[in-house]
């Protein structure tokens, strides 16, 4: 005789049903909602503390600043603070959540908080030349979020021009039908890179993002140095090595060359003294991994 085995698969009698997991999810939803209200009250709360009175210290540090940056150049923008955040967030562990989720919400929640922040003063506008690259519209979205009033540019030169109010962004393309427009940052005495883009991926950036700040070591960075030296790329990489820098050649045009410098590098650095006759950094942007 033969016995025949029928297996049986029975729930966990402690397993919530699909109906109490959809509540509790919708319960979730409204705590979370809740906290970026808070998150969104606390924006509001820092753009009040900032017209309050200053104490006599912040008045001291305050006026170092003004040194380095006139008071009509300060920008809303943190990209240091930002980055350093998102990172925070991405070390995380045990989530479950995906790093694009992470970052997408991060960067709707500053966005937002800018928005606030920024409310009287007219806001953030981003003033974009794509060229022949029509995913510009969407990294500049992904980087800046949805707040900030997007407008078309007439060239990469009206992108920069507009980013010397501290309430633009210049998001230009490195499409070669712009030319060298970023050598013109050289002449520029506040506008630096300030964010290369597409922000998630790795390799040369194929747009920037310019404004009127000045970037601030995070750590894990990338500079951009303009230079028109004359030699081969190999040469120049070799050399910039032999003083303690990586370099990577990013695009040229009009016999001027951008190239990306691993790390914070400061204007001033000697290292990148002896390149040419026009030579320069033009910004950095901090990386979120």
């Amino acid at each position: 005789m033969t016995t025949v085995l029928t297996a049986h698969h029975h729930q966990p009698v402690d397993a919530p049903s699909l109906d109490a997991l959809r509540q509790r999810i919708d319960q979730i939803d409204a705590e979370l909602l809740s906290l970026v209200d808070t998150r969104a009250s606390l924006a509001q709360a820092i753009a009040h503390a900032k017209t309050m009175p200053k104490t006599h210290d912040e008045a001291a540090l305050e006026t170092v600043h003004r040194e380095r940056v006139p008071a009509a150049h300060v920008s809303l923008l943190r990209p240091d603070r930002e980055a350093l955040l998102i990172r925070k967030l991405l070390a995380s562990p045990g989530r479950k959540v995906s790093d694009a989720v992470i970052i997408r919400i991060w960067r709707e929640l500053i966005s937002e908080s800018l928005r606030i922040q920024g409310a009287d003063r007219g806001g953030l506008h981003l003033n974009l030349w794509a060229g022949d690259k029509a995913e510009v519209t969407l990294w500049a979205r992904q980087r800046f979020g949805a707040a900030p009033a997007i407008q078309q540019a007439a060239d990469p030169v009206s992108a920069i021009t507009a980013a010397r109010d501290p309430r633009h962004v210049g998001v230009i393309s490195l499409d070669p039908k712009g030319g060298a427009w970023w050598a013109r940052l050289l002449a520029e005495p506040h506008v630096r890179v300030m964010a290369a883009l597409p922000e998630e991926a790795s390799g040369r950036p194929r747009a920037l993002a310019v404004a009127s700040l000045l970037p601030e070591p995070t750590g894990n960075d990338v500079t951009f140095w303009v230079t028109d030296y004359a030699g081969p790329d190999h040469k120049l990489s070799d050399i910039l090595s032999q003083r303690g820098l990586i370099a990577d050649p990013i695009c040229q045009a009009s016999g001027l060359k951008l190239w990306s410098l691993t790390g914070y590098v400061q204007e001033d650095d000697d290292r990148l003294s002896g390149f040419g006759s026009l030579s320069g950094v033009i910004g950095a942007a901090a990386r979120i991994y």
